[in-house]
């Protein structure tokens, strides 16, 4: 009853609340259109007496050159419009350009802006003009207040691209007020998430729609929907049943607590099951496609649950915070459900979740594997298991994409090994960018593997020169280096014990070659005895007789040859990784054996 009270009590607070949000502020809207397809982010500042503040953000690409925003007027504030223009890097996104523009603004304005980046300057106003006749586009609006919002912060809205999110608007939302207002283009239905670096709510929009609600803000677990949609009230129902097993961290083995309660956890979600199927066949709303999709939803989310749950890190129970790696021995009625609840449409990449779910539906497809076939396999065998275990061919595309941001390639061969025989998957424009970014960092090995190591000389400790032509014979591992390196340093360590599993072993050598400058020379010598550093040590000066001809712009560098003398690998895995580094050094050794 005590329960029931709270919760009442904080609804028809919030009612009232709601009544009074815009109250507090007089809002205006600001939309307009980027006339250059390109990455951009707009953002409104505000200064008031000195102190600027961001205001609200929108992000636009080359398929989105329309921007919308809504501001909170003040009449004691002076505002400005920020446009940073984005260019592609060598990895991502970077700022190519910045303009910076006043706005002259009134409350319960509409102001239509156009911007040219090719006209911007940097010192004038150019590129930026007032529009007074302007397309209307379709749009929904969402607004109203965090409650319990204690440290005030960015709320975003974000848009589902593939499975994965990405953000449309951000609003600052104050702690002394606040209340939050965003206005979108929404052409058709779908799916968008509002959003704090702690909490994800999920709603569906149309064209049109106008939404209010008041959300806890700091967990996102209260909310009162003051204006809603049919739909959704439906997913709202939806999260309000599956909270028993969702709450902070996503499951009751997840919060916030050291200890793991597997058995509360387990009977809630078996237990969860029936109410589930009965909620799914009682729900319906007017919006057939919303109908469709919400199945999806309900057995997305079902399998995200017991997916979040069982994944093991290190032989031990994952934590939400945590990487996941994969799955052992997961108890049967959990493998039932996941089989029932299976989803192998691409629906699921109008879902945020979808390429989350996408990819540990995959990973459990290891599950029934023992740690010996897990090792045998391999990241290449292990993702041939994966793969197969998608039967959508678009999915698969997008699992690529997954398992080519997340595994961990080193060289060409490892690249050829597990994602060359997948290379017809790289379709759709986003994981075919994807694909050709890795393998382009590889690229360049296919140049040297295989050939001649015999064509450089390198100084020694002592003075004298040393040639590869004097470890013939031998299997060479060769450490690229330098004093003034960290990671390069943070390696010694693992390499010393890769040097000691091999002691006595005279068919192998470990070389150390610094690309110190010849002024560094001395420090060389001195870091040599201050970290005991075995084996054979050179120094390339500045790298201008090795490493560069091998092209090594980053170190620490790892690379192998073989007893002939030719180049096995130019890209190693680090000593770090010790079992996976000495696979390489075994299997030259035991050449010829």
């Amino acid at each position: 009853m005590k329960q029931y009270i709270k919760v009442f009590t904080f609804a028809f607070l919030c009612q009232i609340s709601a009544l009074s949000t815009f109250a507090q502020s007089e809002m205006l809207n600001l939309s307009g259109l980027l006339t250059q397809k390109k990455h951009a982010e707009i953002v409104i500042w505000s200064d008031i007496a000195g102190k600027k503040s961001m205001v609200t953000s929108y992000v636009l690409n080359p398929e989105n050159s329309r921007f919308f925003l809504a501001i909170p007027y003040r009449p004691e504030a002076s505002y400005q419009l920020q446009v940073t223009i984005m260019k592609m890097g060598h990895l991502r996104l970077e700022r190519d350009f910045v303009a910076n523009f006043p706005l002259q603004l009134k409350p319960n304005q509409n102001v239509q802006l156009s911007l040219n980046p090719a006209e911007f300057d940097g010192k004038t106003s150019k590129g930026m003009v007032i529009q007074k006749q302007a397309p209307k586009p379709q749009t929904a609006s969402v607004s109203g207040k965090l409650v319990d919002w204690k440290l005030g912060g960015e709320l975003l809205v974000e848009k589902v691209v593939e499975g994965r999110l990405e953000k449309v608007a951000g609003f600052i939302v104050e702690k002394e007020q606040p209340y939050f207002t965003f206005l979108m283009p929404v052409q058709s239905p779908g799916f968008y998430y509002l959003s704090t670096t702690r909490w994800k709510k999920r709603l569906y929009l149309k064209p049109n729609d106008q939404i209010v609600l008041n959300v806890d803000g700091q967990f996102a677990v209260k909310t009162d929907w003051v204006k809603t949609t049919a739909e959704n009230k439906i997913l709202a129902d939806w999260t309000t049943l599956i909270f028993p097993v969702t709450g902070y961290g996503y499951n009751l083995e997840q919060r916030s607590k050291a200890t793991v309660d597997s058995a509360a956890f387990s009977s809630g979600y078996q237990a969860l099951q029936p109410k589930i199927k009965a909620f799914l066949q009682q729900t319906n709303s007017p919006n057939a496609a919303f109908n469709q999709q919400f199945k999806t939803v309900v057995r997305m989310d079902n399998s995200l649950i017991a997916l979040r749950s069982m994944l093991y890190q290190g032989g031990k129970k994952h934590l939400f915070w945590l990487p996941a790696k994969e799955y052992a021995n997961v108890p049967m009625q959990y493998t039932e459900i996941l089989d029932q609840n299976k989803v192998t449409s691409v629906d699921l990449l109008q879902l945020g979740e979808g390429n989350e779910y996408l990819n540990l539906a995959a990973k459990f497809s290891l599950n029934g594997l023992d740690e010996a076939k897990r090792a045998k396999l391999g990241d290449a065998g292990k993702l041939q298991v994966m793969m197969a275990a998608v039967p959508n061919e678009t999915l698969k595309s997008y699992l690529l994409k997954s398992q080519l941001e997340e595994l961990n390639v080193v060289n060409y061969s490892e690249f050829k090994a597990a994602f060359l025989p997948f290379a017809k998957y790289a379709k759709p424009a986003s994981v075919k960018k994807k694909y050709d970014n890795v393998l382009h960092q590889f690229a360049s090995d296919t140049a040297f593997i295989g050939k001649s190591a015999y064509d450089f000389v390198l100084q020694d400790v002592n003075g004298k020169a040393a040639s590869m032509k004097d470890f013939k014979g031998k299997v060479v591992l060769i450490d690229v280096w330098a004093t003034w390196c960290g990671p390069c340093k943070a390696q010694m360590p693992f390499l010393k014990e890769v040097e000691e599993a091999y002691k006595g072993n005279d068919n192998i050598v470990f070389i150390g070659i610094s690309v110190d400058a010849e002024s560094a020379k001395q420090k060389w010598l001195d870091m040599i005895k201050e970290k005991d550093l075995h084996g054979v040590q050179l120094i390339d000066f500045s790298g201008k007789s090795f490493a560069q001809k091998y092209k090594i712009n980053a170190i620490p560098r790892f690379l192998l040859i073989d007893k002939q003398g030719n180049w096995v690998e130019v890209r190693c895995p680090l000593p770090e990784d010790k079992v996976k580094l000495k696979t390489y050094i075994d299997r030259e050794l035991n050449k010829g054996v």
